[in-house]
C-alpha cells in the first residue's frame, strides 16, 4: 500500500482534504459494494440499509439529504440519492476520490460537506499495430456472512488507435447474519456490464465512449426508508434500474490552453418500490396491512461538463487558471402507484376487509436545469507559497405541470400553485486558500470557502393533501473555515485538518396550518447549523516489507437554532492497520481494526445512543502463480475474517424510527463474523 498517500486526479483546490481509495486497498478487501469501500475514508461514516444499500454521512450529513453528491469519472450521478451507492460492483472500480469539505465552487449544487467520484476502470497500454485481445481477467468470492456471492469477467483489447475494455458483474447475497440472528429482508441481487471504447488519434489526445447497465433487487432491512424494519415494515426495491452512457475526450495541448476535458452524459432511471406496512396490536395480531407498490419512473438526466487549463509565467510567479462550464437537465416524471389495503379483526385476526387500487399518478411532472460556471486561479508568488482563489455562478431553472394534485387541495393553493410554476434562481460561490511550506517536508494549508444546495423539484412543488408547495425557497448555504498541516518524507505521510462550518436557510419539514386548519406540512428555510471536527489521516512504510496506517475523525454538530445535537453523527471513529508485503510478492497479510467511540449526545427525539466498538479484521493475499506453480501465472486467492469475535453493533449514523421499540432492526445492526473467500485470475 506504501507510505504515500494517493493523490486525486479529480479537479480540486490545491488545499483541499481529499482521500483516494485506490485499486490495491480495493482489492485487498474484497469489499461487498461501494459503502463497504467508503466506510474507511476519514469523516464519512455509513448508515446501511440492508446489504448492499445504505447512505453516508460525510462531515455531518447524509447523501440522502442531497448534501453530498455522488459523481462518476468526474460527471455528476444524480436521480436516486437513497439508493446511488447500490449501482457500482467493487470490480469495475479503479479508485474512490472523496473530496471532504465544500466543493461547490467546483460542483455546485448539493457539495456542502464534500462530495464522492467514482473513477471506474480504464484500458492502459499501447494502442498501435493490429488490433488484438491484449488481456482479461475473472473473479469469483463467497462471504459467509451472507452465503454470497460475486464475480467479475472482463476483457480488454487494442490495436489502430482504438482500445476497449469491458466487463460483466453479478452480485448475490441472502439475509446476512448478526451475532443477534439473521437480519431479514437484507438480501440482494445485482447484475450489469460496463464497457469503454476509446480512441487515441495522436499522443495526449482521448475520445471515450462509455455504456453501463444495471439492474439490482434487494431489500431495506432498516435505516432509511426501511426502519422499522421487520415485522412492521418491509421495502424492497424490485427491480431497481440504471442505463447510462458517456462520451468523453481529454486532450493535452501546446497552445496557450495546455490541457482540456469535456464530457457529455446520458442517464436513467427506473425503480419499482414495494412495501409492505404491518400495523400489529398489543396481542401481536396484525390488524391492518397496506401493500403498495410505487413505479418510480425516471428522472432522466442529461448533462456534461467542459474545462480548460492555462498556466501562466509572469514576473510575478507562477499562475495556473483554470475555467469551467458544466450543466444539467433533470426531467422527472411523476410516480405512479397501486396498493392494497388489508384490515382484520383485532381479536381474531379474520380479514373483514380487502381493498384494492389501481396504479394511479401521484404528482405532476417536473423538471430542473441547471448551468454553472467557474474559474479557479493559483499563484504562486514565491517558492514555499501557493494561493488560491476560486468563483462560481449558477443558474437554476424548475419547473412542474398543474396535474394531477389532490382533489382535497384548497383553491388558493392550487392558484399559488399555478403562478408558480417556472422558477429562476441564482447562486454565487467562492473559496480563498494556501499552502505554505515551512520545511521541505512540512506544508502549512488554509482556506475559506462557501457552498450551496439547490432545492429540489420535490422541495419546491410537491403537494398532496396533506402537503403544501414552496416555490419560494431559497437554497441552504454554507462557509466552512478550515486549517491543518502535511507533513511528507519518502516514506511516510500525514495530513490533519480541522474545520468549522456554518449552515444557514437549512430545508426543514415544518407543521402549518391553512385558512386556520392545522394538519399540513411545507418545506421551509428554517435551520441553521454548526459542524466542527478534525480530520487525521497517516501511512508510513516503516521498513520495505511492512506498511503502517491510521486515519482519525473527530466530529461534533449543532441545530443553532435550537441547540440539540445534529442526529446520527459519529463523534469519534478511525481505523488502525498494519500490511506485511512479501520482498518477492508472493503474498501479503493485512490486519485493521475499526473502532468508534460510544455515542451518548443525541437528539433524542431522532435516535439512541449507540456503544462504542474495536472490529478487528484479517486479510491476506496469495499470489499462486509464485506459490503454487507459474502455470497458474497471476491468479490470486484473497481471503478475509471480519468481525473477528462476532460483536453485536451499531454505526452512529445508521437511521432509527423512534416510533418504534428499538430492535437489531431498529437501528440497523451491522454484519457478523464473516469469512470471505476469493479467486482472481488476470491474464
Amino acid at each position: 500500500m506504501g507510505g504515500r498517500l494517493p493523490q486525486a486526479g479529480i479537479p480540486h483546490l490545491a488545499e483541499q482534504s481529499i482521500t483516494v481509495v485506490d485499486r490495491a486497498q480495493i482489492e485487498a478487501t474484497s469489499p461487498t459494494g461501494l459503502l463497504d469501500i467508503l466506510a474507511s475514508v476519514p469523516g464519512v461514516s455509513i448508515a446501511r440499509s440492508g446489504g448492499i444499500g445504505g447512505q453516508i454521512y460525510l462531515r455531518g450529513f447524509s447523501s440522502n439529504s442531497f448534501r453530498s453528491p455522488m459523481f462518476i469519472d468526474g460527471d455528476r450521478f444524480r436521480g436516486r440519492n437513497t439508493l446511488q451507492l447500490n449501482y457500482l460492483a467493487p470490480d469495475e472500480v479503479e479508485r474512490v476520490e472523496v473530496i471532504r469539505g465544500p466543493g461547490s465552487v467546483v460542483y455546485g449544487s448539493e457539495a456542502l460537506t464534500g462530495l464522492v467520484n467514482v473513477v471506474t476502470r480504464s484500458y492502459t497500454g499501447d494502442t498501435s499495430g493490429p488490433f488484438r485481445f491484449t488481456g482479461g481477467g475473472w473473479s469469483a468470492g463467497y462471504g459467509s456472512a451472507a452465503n454470497s456471492f460475486s464475480t467479475y469477467d472482463w476483457v480488454k483489447g487494442a490495436g489502430q488507435g482504438f482500445d476497449f475494455i469491458g466487463g460483466f458483474a453479478g452480485r448475490w447475497g441472502g439475509d446476512y447474519q448478526t451475532s443477534l440472528g439473521t437480519v431479514p429482508n437484507s438480501d440482494y441481487q445485482s447484475v450489469g456490464g460496463n464497457i469503454k471504447l476509446g480512441y487515441t488519434p495522436d499522443i495526449g489526445q482521448r475520445l471515450e465512449l462509455s455504456l453501463r447497465s444495471y439492474s439490482e433487487v434487494d431489500g431495506r432491512a432498516g435505516g432509511v426508508g426501511g426502519a422499522p424494519g421487520a415485522p412492521y415494515l418491509q421495502v424492497r426495491q424490485d427491480p431497481n434500474q440504471v442505463h447510462s452512457a458517456r462520451i468523453a475526450y481529454t486532450g493535452e495541448l501546446d497552445g496557450l490552453v495546455k490541457h482540456v476535458e469535456s464530457s457529455f452524459y446520458v442517464n436513467y432511471f427506473d425503480t419499482k418500490l414495494s412495501t409492505i406496512n404491518n400495523t400489529i396490536n398489543a396481542a401481536g395480531i396484525t390488524t391492518r396491512t397496506v401493500k403498495s407498490t410505487s413505479h418510480v419512473i425516471g428522472p432522466l438526466v442529461v448533462g456534461g461538463r467542459s474545462l480548460a487549463e492555462i498556466p501562466w509565467l509572469s514576473p510575478w510567479g507562477v499562475t495556473k487558471t483554470t475555467v469551467g462550464l458544466d450543466g444539467f437537465r433533470e426531467a422527472r416524471p411523476g410516480s405512479e402507484l397501486t396498493s392494497e389495503t388489508i384490515t382484520r379483526n383485532g381479536t381474531t385476526g379474520i380479514v373483514t376487509s380487502d381493498v384494492f387500487s389501481p396504479y394511479t399518478k401521484q404528482g405532476p411532472d417536473t423538471t430542473q436545469s441547471n448551468i454553472g460556471t467557474f474559474v479557479l486561479h493559483e499563484w504562486k508568488p514565491v517558492q514555499p507559497l501557493t494561493l488560491s482563489a476560486g468563483g462560481r455562478f449558477d443558474w437554476f431553472n424548475t419547473t412542474t405541470d398543474t396535474s394531477p394534485l389532490a382533489s382535497t387541495i384548497p383553491a388558493n393553493v392550487r392558484a399559488l400553485y399555478a403562478s408558480k410554476t417556472n422558477m429562476d434562481q441564482t447562486a454565487p460561490t467562492g473559496s480563498l486558500g494556501f499552502v505554505y511550506a515551512v520545511l521541505p517536508s512540512v506544508d502549512l494549508l488554509g482556506n475559506v470557502a462557501t457552498s450551496f444546495r439547490q432545492p429540489t423539484n420535490s422541495e419546491l412543488f410537491a403537494v398532496t393533501a396533506t402537503q403544501l408547495p414552496n416555490p419560494d425557497l431559497k437554497p441552504e448555504t454554507g462557509v466552512t473555515y478550515e486549517g491543518g498541516a502535511r507533513f511528507h518524507t519518502t516514506n511516510a505521510e500525514l495530513k490533519v485538518t480541522a474545520f468549522d462550518t456554518h449552515y444557514e436557510n437549512f430545508l426543514q419539514t415544518v407543521a402549518v396550518t391553512l385558512n386556520g386548519v392545522g394538519g399540513y406540512t411545507q418545506s421551509r428555510n428554517v435551520g441553521k447549523a454548526e459542524v466542527t471536527g478534525v480530520e487525521l489521516e497517516a501511512r508510513w512504510q516503516m521498513t520495505p516489507s511492512v506498511n503502517l496506517f491510521t486515519n482519525f475523525t473527530q466530529l461534533r454538530g449543532t441545530n443553532t437554532l435550537t441547540g440539540t445535537p445534529l442526529p446520527f453523527l459519529a463523534p469519534y471513529r478511525g481505523r488502525v492497520g498494519i500490511q506485511y508485503a512479501d520482498p518477492d510478492g508472493a503474498y501479503s497479510i493485512l490486519g485493521v481494526i475499526d473502532w468508534a467511540a460510544s455515542k451518548t449526545r443525541i437528539d433524542p427525539a431522532q435516535e439512541y445512543t449507540t456503544s462504542g466498538y474495536a472490529i478487528p479484521k484479517l486479510y491476506a493475499t496469495l499470489q499462486l502463480g509464485k506459490l503454487v506453480s507459474p502455470q497458474l501465472g497471476d491468479t490470486k486467492l484473497i481471503l478475509g475474517l471480519e468481525n473477528i469475535f462476532n460483536t453485536a453493533y451499531v454505526d452512529a449514523s445508521t437511521f432509527v424510527n423512534r416510533s418504534y421499540p428499538r430492535s437489531f432492526t431498529n437501528p440497523l445492526v451491522e454484519t457478523g463474523r464473516n469469512i470471505s473467500v476469493k479467486v482472481q485470475h488476470t491474464f
